[in-house]
């Protein structure tokens, strides 16, 4: 304003000289005179200046300050490590790169700009945005964060808690700054390895596969574990469903549970399957997976691991491939192999099938003396000779051996050879008796072997 008056009395004054010359000027009335009209037009332009300033002042000085005001936002997004975007009542007008990175849209910043901001939250949540940017517009601060929940560009939710911060104090501007913090310790589609490259190399060098699927159940993640399992290139799995990687036989399995996943219907699941490396081997592993969201029945992405266990299905094959060989050994062995605790009724806690061969008994019927013990089969003569024998051949060593007599199914008496030995614990307790029980045919039973 100050400028304008200045120019006002220059032109004044030039326009004094220019008169004097006109008239030629000798008398002091006519100087007075002359005088008086060149401050009467310099009062009158000053007025004119006044009146007209605020106007031209008033139409351009809101575009500066706005302008001012969102260079000043961008660079206090620039400079926050934590998401951030300017808004414009509800109009993105910068974001940061964190923001985008989180919500998977890294070189999407020309997308984003310019859309409402209302897209980028869950519907669910609209409430909750307005009443916070009227609370931050009318300097209302609130105790407890607000939980607003975002949507990743997969479609998947990332609750957070949010802040909004009104940039000036004018009630006619709407700039706000947009900040939150995700509440899920997983950052679902972050590919910013800077801040945490000690977690990337340490999830790079386990075993285990670790892996990502967003909410159709495609690959988004993979550590260099997938790759020596499997000979595939992870960058030729991205973006591919997971399921896809499996035995034809365990596909609709793995399907129905990483489905279930991602509905959120449940949140999380095991299952062993079968994974084909790239020369089509197959490979049987255990799969763990978790829902990322904390919400229950919406679309979320999936993370978890995958561990080789090939060598325990080879070591369960071995075990039971040697269990029945071991079985049909023992269907074939002429008596009866047992286990049995060491107590006054020897309660069998397993026999084989060569029981029923002996005593005429099935096995299922001594375990665990559901309907009998084995020591109601011994002749009622012979039972405490027996238990003595057994016991004090333990005291002078670890094996036994004794000839009694049985009764069978059939009533009928026979002479068996019973030979075991004692199982004791580290403490030196006996844990089971475990041996062998034959039949011996042709012998008179006036005469008992112990």
């Amino acid at each position: 304003m100050s400028i304008f008056i200045f120019s006002t009395l220059i032109i004044s004054i030039i326009f004094l000289l220019v008169l004097g010359t006109w008239y030629n000027i000798h008398g002091p009335f006519l100087l007075h005179v002359v005088m008086l009209v060149t401050t009467a037009v310099a009062i009158f332009s000053a007025a004119i200046v006044i009146a007209i300033q605020p106007m031209l002042t008033s139409k351009f000085r809101p575009r500066r300050d706005n302008a001012k005001a969102e260079a000043w936002g961008q660079d206090v997004c620039n400079t926050l490590s934590s998401p951030a975007a300017i808004l414009d009542g509800y109009t993105v007008k910068f974001i940061n790169t964190s923001f985008l990175q989180i919500l998977g849209m890294s070189g999407m910043t020309d997308q984003v700009i310019g859309m409402p901001f209302t897209n980028l939250i869950h519907p669910a949540d609209h409430l909750s945005f307005t009443e916070l940017s009227v609370e931050a517009a009318t300097g209302k601060i609130r105790n407890e964060p607000t939980k607003i929940r975002l949507i990743s560009v997969d479609g998947t939710c990332i609750p957070c808690n949010s802040s909004i911060t009104h940039m000036r104090k004018s009630s006619k501007d709407n700039l706000s700054l947009f900040q939150f913090t995700s509440i899920s310790s997983v950052n679902p589609l972050s590919n910013d390895y800077g801040a945490q490259y000690n977690y990337h190399a340490i999830i790079d060098r386990l075993e285990d596969v670790v892996f990502q699927l967003n909410a159709e159940g495609e690959i988004i993640f993979l550590n260099t574990s997938w790759e020596n399992m499997l000979e595939y290139k992870i960058q030729d799995c991205q973006n591919k469903l997971l399921v896809d990687f499996f035995h034809p036989e365990d596909k609709p399995m793995l399907e129905a549970k990483i489905d279930s996943l991602t509905q959120g219907k449940r949140d999380n699941c095991i299952i062993e399957a079968r994974l084909l490396s790239v020369r089509g081997d197959s490979n049987w592993v255990l799969l763990r997976a978790k829902k990322t969201s904390p919400s229950t029945g919406e679309r979320t992405s999936i993370i978890g691991t995958i561990t080789d266990i090939k060598s325990n299905k080879e070591a369960e094959a071995t075990r039971i491939s040697n269990r029945r060989a071991a079985d049909s050994l023992l269907r074939n062995i002429p008596g009866m192999v047992y286990r049995c605790r060491n107590d006054r009724s020897w309660t069998f806690e397993s026999v084989s099938d060569g029981c029923i061969d002996v005593t005429g008994y099935d096995a299922s019927e001594f375990i665990p003396n559901q309907e009998l013990s084995y020591i109601q089969i011994i002749h009622p003569e012979d039972r405490s000779a027996v238990w003595d024998s057994v016991n004090s051949q333990i005291m002078s060593g670890d094996e036994f051996k004794v000839i009694y007599r049985i009764v069978t199914r059939k009533g009928e008496t026979k002479l068996v050879q019973e030979h075991g030995r004692c199982i004791f614990s580290s403490t030196g307790e006996i844990l089971a008796l475990e041996g062998f029980i034959t039949e011996i045919p042709d012998q008179k039973y006036n005469v008992i072997l112990h």
